[in-house]
C-alpha cells in the first residue's frame, strides 16, 4: 500500500510539474492559435520537465526504500 501512495505521489508531482512548465513558458495562450510551433514546443518541453520529476521522485522513494529497515 506505501508503494501505491509514493508512486500517487510521484505522478502528481510529475502533473504538477507539466502544467506549471506550461504556465512559466506562456503557452497557455488559446486565444493566439496562429503561434503553434510555440505551443507545440512549450508542450514537448512541459512532458520532458514533467517526466524529470516524475523520475527524480521515484529514484527517491526507491533509495528511501531500500535504506529503511525491514518490516
Amino acid at each position: 500500500m506505501n508503494q501505491l501512495r509514493e508512486h500517487q505521489v510521484a505522478l502528481w508531482a510529475g502533473i504538477s510539474a507539466f502544467f506549471g512548465s506550461l504556465l512559466a513558458i506562456g503557452a497557455i495562450d488559446v486565444l493566439n492559435p496562429t503561434d503553434l510551433l510555440k505551443l507545440t514546443g512549450s508542450i514537448i518541453v512541459a512532458f520532458v520537465t514533467a517526466g524529470g520529476v516524475y523520475a527524480k521522485q521515484r529514484l527517491d522513494d526507491a533509495k528511501k526504500e531500500e535504506h529503511s529497515p525491514p518490516e
